[in-house]
């Protein structure tokens, strides 16, 4: 993939991504990614992360669940009660 200029994301959601959402998706992934590298997203389904979704290309990660939101409250919320 690389030497053909390909980048793999992997996209973790719930549900399946619809066609539009996954083009415009597409479409903001390759303006990070820059000219000359074209995006090849493959689609992952996980209950477990309870919705949002997860993008994973190269070394960057961008965890926007709901799963990891609700953990992150978790951690925060007894700071909140001083």
């Amino acid at each position: 993939m690389a030497h053909r200029g390909e980048v793999k994301a992997i996209v973790t959601t719930v549900i399946p991504i619809p066609a539009q959402e996954e083009k415009e998706l597409k479409e903001t992934m390759q303006d990070i990614i820059g000219q000359g590298k074209k995006v090849k997203l493959e689609q992952k389904i996980d209950p477990n992360i309870l919705g949002g979704l997860v993008v994973e290309f190269g070394e960057k990660v961008f965890d926007m669940s709901i799963k990891t939101r609700a953990l992150q409250i978790k951690v925060l919320a007894p700071t909140c009660n001083s």
